[in-house]
């Protein structure tokens, strides 16, 4: 009798540690939509981002599911609102826990319907230009990350390289990003004179904008460039490298970019935000939430690391003699 009371327990023990061993194994996935507002190869910008989320969610055990807006490269309004839309089909169907929401568009068209609503998934935004109050941002289920272009660091180091120049053009597409870009520039005491700022939509206005400003000002800043048409109407957009080349030839004025592609395009100089930095940045926060973290305990604020960006090209186009001390401080150089 005591050696089948003794076999029972082994097995009623053993059916234990197969029930809870099977309750561990079946224990769902959290899972997480990353919703960019742009397309997925977007290199140096969408690429890098990814990299950064990816590096600080690593090893948790995620479902991460992405979608891609694609709003850089279809610029109406009917297909902006397709998109998030098509973010909100996924919302439901995928039902994540979290959501991490990258550039402005996604909060614009997507985000902003969600925050503060009962019920809703948690959000944390990043790559936002704009005041995050626009969006209903911070909320009880909203924080994130905040974009703010290195701009005085990016001028004072223009500075360094053309000490006379006094005068500059301010000059980038006409987009939510480039909108909140100029926003924040007006807030600041800038190192050099801001002309004007001019925003165009199509190549002829850019080629327009350079030819009247080209005799009035010592430098061009430049922001971001990426939906400029190249005729009116047309959904073909120039190459950031075209329009670089053209202002480069057309106005021989050095260039300074604060965007994460300005060197690889064709501009001189420039000091960019690190694009894996505010994907690793929101990663980080939707970790710290994930792991039981109110959204509101964190606080919003602009990631700290910057880039500084060089052209050798461009500078021996125009003639400009680089010191070796401001060389080797370049984290981007192309030669």
């Amino acid at each position: 009798m005591n050696n089948w009371l003794r076999v029972l327990a082994r097995y009623s023990l053993s059916l234990l540690f197969l029930v809870v061993a099977t309750n561990v194994s079946a224990a769902p996935q959290k899972r997480v939509l990353v919703v960019h507002s742009y397309h997925q190869s977007q290199q140096g910008h969408v690429v890098e981002m990814t990299e950064g989320i990816e590096e600080a969610l690593s090893g948790l055990g995620i479902q991460v599911k992405y979608y891609h807006m694609d709003t850089k490269r279809k610029t109406s309004e009917e297909w902006k609102r397709e998109a998030g839309a098509q973010a909100k089909a996924i919302v439901t169907n995928f039902k994540p826990e979290l959501v991490i929401t990258m550039d402005d568009n996604a909060q614009k068209y997507f985000a902003k319907d969600y925050a503060a609503i009962p019920g809703a998934p948690v959000f944390v935004f990043s790559g936002v230009n704009k005041d995050p109050k626009i969006y209903g941002f911070p909320a009880k289920n909203v924080t994130g990350v905040l974009e703010r272009p290195n701009i005085i660091e990016s001028l004072e180091f223009l500075k360094k390289i053309v000490p006379d120049a006094k005068n500059i053009l301010m000059l980038s597409d006409k987009s939510p990003t480039t909108d909140g870009f100029i926003e924040y520039a007006k807030s600041l005491v800038m190192p050099l004179n801001v002309v004007a700022y001019e925003q165009v939509e199509t190549f002829e206005q850019w080629r327009a904008v350079a030819e009247k400003y080209k005799d009035k000002v010592d430098a061009i800043g430049l922001y971001v460039i990426r939906t400029i048409a190249r005729h009116e109407g047309m959904p073909e957009k120039v190459p950031e490298t075209e329009l670089i080349a053209y202002i480069n030839k057309h106005t021989k004025l050095p260039t300074v970019g604060f965007f994460d592609s300005s060197a690889q395009a064709g501009i001189l100089c420039g000091i960019s935000v690190s694009m894996k930095e505010q994907g690793y940045a929101a990663g980080e926060l939707a970790k710290g939430i994930l792991a039981g973290n109110s959204p509101d305990s964190f606080a919003v604020k602009p990631t700290s690391k910057g880039r500084i960006q060089l052209n050798l090209n461009t500078a021996e186009y125009l003639n400009i003699n680089l010191k070796h001390s401001l060389i080797k401080r370049a984290d981007i150089l192309v030669r």
